[in-house]
């Protein structure tokens, strides 16, 4: 570039953006604006008073480029528009070029979610403005001695109060730095406008009247500054001081009304490299130069101690954006670090400065225990990829005394376009920057298109306070959480389109560890150790712990997790006395919202976290677990009626579950979960999971997964500083955990998930499939990565039939498979099962069952020929349509309840590979599964935790245990489909006396006439009258086998005659519930077991009193097959002379 070239560019930058004039008088200033994209040259005539416009540009070019202004200014705006035209063709041609193509717009920014826009507003630039309060008539100027005592201007240091029945307004700076100043109920304090700017400093404000700064028709264009000041008292958290002390604190009326910026944040359009200035947004934006803007890190790692957020400085905006494109916004100075835009998602950009600033003073607001910066993550999480990375510095950064603004009473506030900066009282409760306190219903509250920037104590807290509205935030650098929705009983309110970045936690350290666990957190106020909230411990950009509010298009960027959903058995604070249940409130609307940069700090951390426990002890302190919550306290049960806590119990009846909505979701760049529901009822149904270490996590009954799309890995550099290393960050897609769980997933694709090897390559053997190799470290992949994992960990919990899965799609995937424990067995590891509904899972293609590959059960899955079995897992494809009645059950067996006892105590640990004695065996009838006859393995084992799942359809299961035949045998937590037979047969002694029961839940309560809650079961004469009949029969053969029906009984057994097997459609006695529980979605239904029970007592069966009878029995091997016929199958035998010539074991036949 030449010196004549720079010489134009200043100057013109003179001319373009800034109110700089030329003219013949002080009073009389001609403005010079250039529209670039015309080529035209307009003049406008300004009163004012400023003297130069050149003079203040004296680079060393010197004389020549202030000669060159000076001529512009000459010539009074008489310049030629060829000339005019001339200059800025010339500057166009040297501003740096729009990047080409193609770019992501707000209609291709998400794969398979819909992100939504915030509306347009109403008032619109160049919109002539009405209602200016500063320019009404009966105004009073502060700066008119005659309204104040002793006709004297409140001077430096005093206390303030306006006259009463009085509208005081101020039209240029007050230089004097007051006390607290106070407007009566019947007066109000007006800030108008001045090209110059106005500023106010008080040490507070107390407004029970109305402070007021412009109107919703009339916003502030010129600069309005109140500045807050005072010193930070050693005791502020055990005293809290005043709330008009450093701050505005309002029992009136709060009125504030900034120009409108539109949009406040966007996505952007395309990636900026390092070294680049040239911004490009989604949305459109009408934002002005010398202008901040934020733009959120693309790195998976955030901390004070290293981040790659910045603040960059808006020049100008391009007046013609490419097609597709929202706006261009050019950048004084190239920014310092890349910031992504891909076809997966967008990082953003959100606008910092408003007209009015609301402050703390720099001089006494700045915290003075400073993080050094200089901690390491060696402390931290054994398991996790930090390496004795920079970490934050516990317990530091506590000292923040910025101001902060209290709305309260009978206070209402209207607030927009307004920067709070330096604001927010470190551990100080009710002292943030925004606070709408006890407000209850305020439909007219609002708090929008605002900035928060350095906040030491939240950004906004609505609290006690409903319906009311924020919205079009912009927060950047804000210690304990954000977005704050205080006690729990906060309702109907409207968070929408807020961005929250850079968020720190408060505490002694981080919730953290190895496990599903962390450290329990407990309030302190002891000078020093303050940890007011100790869910500030996990702080991040929302905090929503009554999902009966409208979460509607924010974004979160940074914190321990992005959105956290708490669970609150009672509501905290001043309402913890109210009768409400916040754990089990039903969801308004969740939709749109976004997360990134976050969950880093724990492996089980989330963009979207449902998880965490906060409640009182018994000693009146909070205390908050942040781990997987406690079942009791801490499930989450949203239920249609949560506020009718009788006695405090907020039970919910089943015909008033009201499963939790989320929609159109997406989380990025997260080193934990995208997103974690630890505990109950939640359909997420548009959802997005980019570059995670995993996309979803889920330890609820009732989760629905709908609309699915993860990128395991996109290709986009993870960002872990040196010497960490992205390796333990998996890539993986989803796992199934080990008990008590309901998981559905419909119409889901995974996108290079699971590690890339020649072990892995069934299904693709593309060079770019799966998350990567060993050489791919740096992009986060290991050969853990999966794109399913089982969790196989367990002899103490384990899978029933709880999971399900249709419309799956793979796309460039490496291992598909894989069981988190393989090397060896475990009982859950071998009652692994899945029904993959239309076989897109297994890639059969068909409906098929997926269960445990493991060898010691390959003979109790194998049920069939055609059987498919996988290593990757290991995992076994079994075909459903091979038979007419195949589906899958699980049974707990208990005969021993001292022995059962000892599970997680003695011996069949969670986790811990120590010994889990096998009792006996489970195995299927028939020749082809008999050792004795065709040397098939012993079956399923049965173990000392008595739990087991398996095929059912076929001719039934034969249980055999090593001890002998069980006394008193009993069957629970049932899971098997009406529409599926499960028959049981168990050897005992000839002549043994049997008292065979169905038993209703323990809670029934029997009524003469009417209920009955136990069926004695009848002898019958044949395995088919007891296939064939009501459910309350038995068989027992010649030698002693008994034979019996298992399915899923009612609440009830009889009103008051035996009713039955129930079907899907039966219902219960209110006629509201189904008698069969299940959870229903996609089409699909996974039952749920209940507490209903068999019972198999035997008397006569030999000598003596123990667990076992003492007379001997025989094995149990018939034939099920007719004469000419072998088994093929556990449920089939086929003709030996015509193989497709078929009878299945409910009598069916294949032609």
């Amino acid at each position: 570039m030449t010196h004549q070239h720079t010489l134009i560019l200043i100057c013109l930058s003179i001319i373009f953006h800034s109110t700089q004039a030329c003219g013949n008088s002080p009073n009389q200033r001609v403005l010079i604006q250039v529209d670039a994209t015309k080529q035209s040259l307009r003049c406008r005539k300004v009163q004012q008073n400023p003297r130069q416009l050149c003079s203040l540009f004296d680079l060393r070019s010197g004389k020549r480029l202030r000669q060159i202004c000076r001529d512009q200014c000459r010539r009074k705006c008489q310049a030629s528009i060829d000339t005019t035209a001339d200059i800025v063709g010339q500057a166009r041609a040297l501003l740096p070029p729009i990047p080409p193509g193609p770019y992501i717009t707000t209609t291709s920014n998400s794969k398979v979610v819909s992100l939504p826009d915030p509306p347009t507003p109403r008032l619109v630039q160049n919109t002539a403005r009405t209602n200016c309060p500063h320019l009404q008539t009966g105004l009073k100027s502060w700066h008119d001695a005659s309204i104040w005592p002793n006709a004297t201007i409140p001077k430096a240091g005093a206390y303030v109060t306006l006259p009463i029945n009085t509208k005081v307004v101020v039209l240029q700076k007050v230089v004097e730095k007051l006390g607290i100043i106070t407007v009566p109920a019947s007066s109000e304090l007006i800030i108008g406008e001045n090209l110059n700017g106005i500023s106010l400093m008080a040490k507070g404000m107390t407004v029970k009247g109305k402070l007021t700064i412009g109107s919703e028709t009339c916003r502030i264009e010129t600069p309005v500054t109140i500045t807050l000041w005072g010193k930070r008292p050693t005791n502020a958290v055990q005293v809290v001081p005043s709330p008009s002390v450093k701050g505005i604190y309002v029992t009136g009326t709060l009125s504030l009304h900034g120009k409108r910026y539109f949009s406040t944040w966007s996505r952007l359009a395309k990636t900026i490299q390092a070294g680049e200035s040239v911004l490009l947004l989604q949305r459109p934006v009408n934002w002005e130069r010398n202008q901040k803007v934020i733009l959120t890190t693309s790195i998976i790692y955030d901390s004070r101690s290293y981040h790659q957020n910045e603040i960059v400085t808006v020049d100008r905006l391009a007046t013609t954006p490419p097609t597709g494109v929202g706006a261009v916004v050019y950048l004084q100075r190239p920014v310092q670090y890349k910031h992504t835009a891909n076809r997966y998602y967008q990082v953003e950009a959100g606008l910092i400065t408003r007209t009015i600033k609301i402050q703390g003073a720099s001089t006494d607001s700045e915290p003075t225990d400073l993080d050094p910066l200089n901690c390491r993550t060696s402390g931290y999480d054994p398991w996790s990829f930090y390496y004795n990375m920079t970490a934050p510095c516990m317990g530091r950064q506590q000292t923040g005394y910025g101001g902060h603004v209290m709305v309260t009473g009978t206070g209402t506030a209207q607030v927009e376009g307004i920067q709070l900066y330096r604001m927010g009282q470190t551990n100080v409760l009710g002292r943030y920057p925004m606070h709408f306190h006890l407000l209850g219903d305020c439909p007219s509250c609002y708090f929008r298109d605002s900035s928060i920037q350095r906040s030491f104590y939240r950004c906004i807290s609505v609290h006690g306070t409903n319906k009311a509205t924020v919205s079009e935030n912009v927060a950047f650098d804000v210690t304990g959480y954000c977005y704050y929705l205080e006690d729990g009983v906060e309702e109907d309110n409207t968070l929408s389109f807020n961005l929250a970045a850079h968020i720190h936690t408060i505490g002694p350290d981080l919730p953290t560890g190895p496990s599903q666990r962390t450290s329990d957190y407990d309030q302190t106020a002891a000078v020093g150790v303050e940890l007011t909230n100790p869910a500030d411990v996990a702080a991040s950009g929302f905090y929503i712990p009554n999902v009966h509010n409208n979460i509607i298009g924010n974004a979160a960027s940074g914190g321990w997790a992005g959105f956290a959903f708490p669970v609150l058995d009672t509501p905290l604070g001043l309402h913890k006395k109210v009768m409400l249940r916040p754990g089990s409130a039903n969801g308004l609307t969740i939709d749109g919202n976004t997360a990134h940069s976050t969950g880093f700090w724990w492996k089980h951390a989330a963009g979207f976290y449902l998880g965490g426990t906060f409640y009182y002890k018994s000693d009146g302190n909070l205390r908050y677990s942040a781990g997987r919550v406690d079942f009791g306290r801490g499930a989450r049960m949203p239920c249609a009626i949560y506020n009718d806590c009788v006695g405090g119990s907020c039970k919910c009846r089943e015909e008033n579950d009201r499963p939790i909505n989320i929609t159109n979701t997406k989380t990025f760049l997260t080193a934990g979960v995208g997103l974690n529901s630890w505990s109950g009822m939640l359909n997420v149904k548009g959802f997005e999971a980019h570059d995670q270490r995993l996309a979803i996590e889920a330890l609820s009954k009732g989760f629905w997964l709908d609309n699915f799309y993860a990128a395991c890995r996109t290709g986009q550099d993870l960002g872990i500083p040196s010497p960490g290393s992205a390796g333990n960050l998996e890539g993986s897609g989803f796992n199934w955990y080990d008990t008590t769980q309901s998981h559905i997933i419909s119409n889901a694709v995974f996108e290079n998930c699971g590690y890339r090897s020649t072990d892995y390559d069934q299904y693709d053997t593309s060079s770019t499939r799966g998350c990567g190799d060993s050489s791919d470290i740096a992009k986060g992949c290991s050969d853990t990565s999966t794109t399913f994992g089982f969790v196989t960990h367990s002899d103490s919990n384990i899978p029933e039939v709880m999971q399900a899965t249709k419309g799956l799609t793979f796309t460039d995937c490496g291992r598909r498979f894989r069981y988190t424990v393989n090397d060896h067995d475990t009982v859950s590891g071998r009652c692994q099962n899945w029904i993959d509904v239309d076989g897109s899972a297994s890639g059969l293609n068909e409906p098929a069952f997926i269960a445990s590959g493991l060898d010691s059960v390959k003979d109790w899955w194998g049920v069939d020929d055609d059987v498919v079995f996988d290593e990757q897992g290991p995992v076994s494809f079994i075909k459903k349509n091979n038979g007419p009645d195949r589906g899958l059950a699980s049974v707990r067996f208990s005969w021993d309840e001292a022995l059962h006892a000892g599970t997680d105590v003695d011996y069949c640990f969670n986790g811990d590979p120590g010994p889990c004695p096998i009792q006996g065996y489970l195995r299927h009838l028939g020749y082809k599964f008999s050792p004795s006859q065709s040397g098939a393995g012993p079956g399923m084992p049965v173990t000392a935790n008595p739990d087991t799942t398996g095929m059912v359809g076929g001719y039934g299961w034969v249980l055999k245990l090593n001890g002998g035949a069980p006394r008193d045998l009993n069957m629970t937590e049932i899971e098997v489909a009406p529409n599926n037979m499960l028959l049981l047969s168990i050897a005992y002694p000839v002549g043994t006396v049997f008292t065979v029961t169905a038993n209703a839940e323990s809670w029934c309560k029997p009524r003469d006439g009417s209920i009955s809650c136990r069926e004695v079961m009848s002898a019958v004469n044949s395995v088919d009258l007891v296939r064939n009949g009501d459910g309350n029969t038995y068989y027992v053969d010649a030698n002693g086998v008994l034979t019996m029906r298992l399915f899923v009984t009612r609440t009830w057994t009889g009103d008051p005659n035996w009713l039955g097997v129930p079907s899907w459609n039966t219902l219960t006695r209110d006629n509201i519930n189904y008698a069969v529980p299940r959870f229903d979605r996609a089409n699909i239904k996974l039952l749920n077991f209940g507490y209903a029970s068999f019972r198999i007592q035997a008397s006569q069966c030999g000598g003596g009193s123990g667990t076992f009878c003492s007379g001997s029995v025989s094995d149990y091997d018939p034939n099920v097959c007719p004469s000419g016929y072998r088994q093929v199958a556990y449920d089939s035998c086929c003709s030996q002379s015509n193989p497709s010539q078929c009878v299945f074991a409910d009598g069916t036949t294949t032609n």
